[in-house]
C-alpha cells in the first residue's frame, strides 16, 4: 500500500486546484455563451421593432383612472416584503436605497422582451430580494397590431389593474407568469377571462379585478405611458438603463453576476 506521504498530499492538493479552475472555467464559458445569445437575439428582435412607435397616442389627454400600488396585508404583518411604488409612470419595485437601480422599458407582447426575462428574469428578482438592486418597470403598450385581439395593451390594464388591487407580490408574480407563457405573435392573446385566471392564480382576488380589466379602465394612462416613452427617446424594448445610463443586456448580465 503506498503511503501517505507530505509529497503525496502536496500533489492530490495540486490535482484538486486545478480540477476547481477548470470548472470555473468552463462556468464562466457557459454564462458567456448564454449572455451572447441573449444579445444575440435581442438585436435581431428589436431590429424589427424599431419603428412601430408611430402607432402611439400623442394626445395627452388626460386619464380618469391612474393605478396605484395595493399594500399587502401580509407585509403589515411580517415587515419583510419586497417594497414597491408607483412613480409618475415607473413602477419600481425593491428597496429604495439598494446600490444600483435598473430601468427596463418592456411591452407585455415583445418576444426579445420575453427573452430577456427568460435569460436574467430569475437573476433580476433574486438581486431585487436581496437589496442589491431596485428596479424601475417602464411598461408600455405598442404591440397591439402584433395579435388579432390587442393582446399588448389589455394584458398591461389586467397586470396594472393587479398592481392596485393586489400589491408588488402579485404583480411581479403575473409580470413573470405573462412573459414565460408570452403568446406568439400573428394570433389571439389570452382573452379576457384567461388573463383573470391567471391573475388570480399570482395573488388577485377575482371579484376585485374582474370588471377594472373587462373595461379595460387604464386604458388612456397606457397610451399616456406609451406616448412618454418616445418623449424619453425610447424606440424599442427591451431598452434597459443602469443608474440612469444606457445598457445592453450583457452590461445587465454582468451587474447581475457581481
Amino acid at each position: 500500500m503506498a503511503r501517505n506521504t507530505p509529497e503525496k498530499r502536496e500533489q492530490r492538493r495540486q490535482r484538486a486546484a486545478e480540477a476547481l479552475k477548470e470548472r470555473q472555467a468552463a462556468e464562466r464559458r457557459r454564462k458567456m455563451l448564454t449572455i451572447g445569445g441573449v444579445v444575440a437575439a435581442l438585436v435581431a428582435i428589436v431590429a424589427i421593432i424599431f419603428g412601430i412607435t408611430q402607432a402611439m397616442d400623442t394626445t395627452g389627454e388626460t386619464p380618469d383612472n391612474v393605478p396605484s400600488v395595493a399594500e399587502d396585508p401580509a407585509a403589515d404583518a411580517e415587515g419583510d416584503a419586497v417594497p414597491g411604488k408607483l412613480d409618475g409612470y415607473g413602477i419600481l419595485v425593491g428597496d429604495p436605497e439598494a446600490a444600483r437601480t435598473v430601468t427596463i422599458y418592456e411591452d407585455l407582447q415583445c418576444p426579445a422582451c420575453a427573452n430577456l426575462e427568460a435569460e436574467l428574469g430569475d437573476e433580476i428578482s433574486e438581486a431585487i430580494d436581496a437589496g442589491e438592486i431596485q428596479v424601475d418597470y417602464r411598461l408600455l403598450s405598442f404591440l397591439d397590431r402584433a395579435s388579432t385581439n390587442d393582446y399588448s395593451s389589455r394584458a398591461l390594464n389586467a397586470l396594472l389593474v393587479v398592481l392596485d388591487t393586489a400589491g408588488i407580490d402579485a404583480f411581479r408574480a403575473f409580470h413573470d407568469d405573462l412573459y414565460a407563457n408570452q403568446p406568439a405573435e400573428g394570433g389571439p392573446g389570452f382573452d379576457d377571462d384567461e388573463l383573470i385566471e391567471r391573475a388570480v392564480e399570482a395573488g388577485a382576488e377575482e371579484s376585485e379585478i374582474r370588471a377594472d380589466i373587462e373595461d379595460k379602465v387604464y386604458e388612456q394612462w397606457i397610451k399616456n405611458a406609451t406616448d412618454q416613452m418616445s418623449k424619453d427617446g425610447v424606440n424599442s424594448t427591451p431598452t434597459i438603463r443602469i443608474d440612469g445610463e444606457d445598457a445592453d443586456p450583457q452590461q445587465l448580465a454582468e451587474l447581475l453576476q457581481q
